[in-house]
């Protein structure tokens, strides 16, 4: 997806339309994610936590990820080097 120049939210709002996982390093958007009004269906997010954040570090955990069988889609997922914890988006409570 490019998407140059689009702000956090409109970025996760494209990822939901489209029906996208999100993948990044900004702690940011799993934030966003938890606090939206309407929970998300369609899309998920996966956050980095890796420091420093280079290239030798992120390849073994990415590769983990795309081997992993988890259901993505309506989760905020914190990917480590020790683990995965992942959020169901639930509808807030009143």
């Amino acid at each position: 997806m490019d998407c140059p120049g689009l702000k956090d939210r409109e970025l996760l709002e494209r990822a939901e339309a489209d029906g996208r996982l999100l993948w990044t390093l900004d702690k940011d958007f799993w934030q966003l994610a938890l606090q939206r009004p309407i929970p998300l269906k369609r899309c998920g997010v996966i956050l980095f936590r890796v420091h420093p954040a280079i290239p030798e570090n992120l390849k073994p955990i990415v590769s983990r990820v795309l081997r992993a069988d988890r259901e993505w889609i309506g989760h905020v997922s914190i990917v480590t080097k020790d683990g995965v914890e992942m959020i169901p988006v639930e509808k807030p409570r009143s």
